[in-house]
């Protein structure tokens, strides 16, 4: 929240700073300018890691419509994913720039060789099914399966590593809601779209994967507390939050009361769909309000610095 000069007086004026303001209340960290694309981008993606690896699973179960649908889920998502994120950083070359070097410690730099070479597997899987090489698709299907799980996380990773105090603070659960995001979509599809005979464990994974973002979204708030958790309850991170909890409900109740009935399997997984990529909108969101109001960055900040005083104190003593 950005305050104008003249409500915020200043240390001339008053001889102190207002407990949580900044230098004339502008924010200490830079608020993301990111688009709506990057939202879509971190759900596609995660969608597509998780649903390699159901593809090699459900192969591995004899289940191969559920596997050819996955499969189809992932390659879609592999091939929107760069375009959405090209489309939000403006110019081609900005990505393509990226794969220029191998940085370990890089989170965007790693993940752009995850995706690169996640899209190179699943496609060339996809290739060389359409010649008949079954063997050489198979191999290819199961390397695509070991860069999911990465793909899946990676993002959440990626902006747990920045300054945003939401973040950056739930750097250690974070992962956690995106991977539960991925699994129940990559669910989600398979209901939607494998045979009804075949999609069983399509919906325990979308049914398991929206039980977890719910448990997973509410550890998240609790590791952040009732400050840094505000942003999630409030504004427009705390709307898409609500929202995507309550069609997480709604999927998770009519995917096991309607499990028998076609089109109420399918509601269950818009419901569930919805709800993930809500979730990505509310880390998006929750993410800008914390870095555009000082006090999310300052408060925790100062109860650091006075519990490190008082265990100096303590250990003084």
């Amino acid at each position: 929240m950005n305050v104008s000069n003249e409500t915020l007086p200043t240390a001339a004026d008053t001889g102190a700073v207002p407990k949580s303001a900044s230098y004339y209340g502008r924010p200490i960290v830079k608020p993301h300018v990111w688009k709506p694309y990057i939202a879509w981008y971190f759900w596609i993606g995660g969608a597509a890691g998780a649903a390699s690896v159901e593809c090699v699973c459900a192969r591995m179960r004899g289940a191969d419509a559920l596997a050819t649908v996955e499969k189809r889920a992932a390659l879609a998502g592999v091939l929107v994913a760069p375009v959405l994120l090209i489309a939000d950083l403006g110019v081609p070359s900005r990505f393509i720039n990226m794969l220029r070097v191998f940085k370990l410690t890089s989170p965007m730099n790693l993940g752009s060789w995850i995706l690169t070479a996640f899209g190179g597997a699943i496609g060339a899987s996809t290739f060389a099914e359409l010649l008949g090489w079954k063997r050489t698709s198979r191999a290819l299907e199961v390397v695509a399966a070991g860069l999911g799980p990465a793909l899946t996380v990676y993002t959440a990773v990626l902006v747990a590593d920045t300054a945003t105090p939401v973040w950056h603070e739930a750097g250690d659960t974070l992962p956690f809601v995106f991977a539960a995001s991925g699994v129940a979509s990559a669910g989600a599809v398979g209901v939607a779209f494998a045979p009804s005979q075949q999609n069983g464990s399509a919906r325990r994974l979308m049914i398991g994967g929206a039980i977890g973002l719910l448990a997973a979204g509410a550890a998240m708030e609790k590791r952040l507390g009732p400050l840094l958790g505000e942003p999630y309850r409030t504004g427009t991170g705390g709307s898409f939050r609500a929202t995507s909890g309550a069609l997480s409900a709604a999927g998770i109740v009519v995917g096991l009361l309607g499990h028998k009935n076609r089109t109420a399997s399918r509601l269950a997984a818009t419901c569930v769909a919805a709800a993930c990529v809500l979730e990505r909108f509310a880390v998006s969101a929750a993410g800008k309000q914390s870095a555009q109001d000082p006090k999310y960055t300052i408060e925790p900040q100062r109860a650091r610095l006075n519990a490190r005083r008082d265990l100096d104190l303590e250990s003084s003593g």
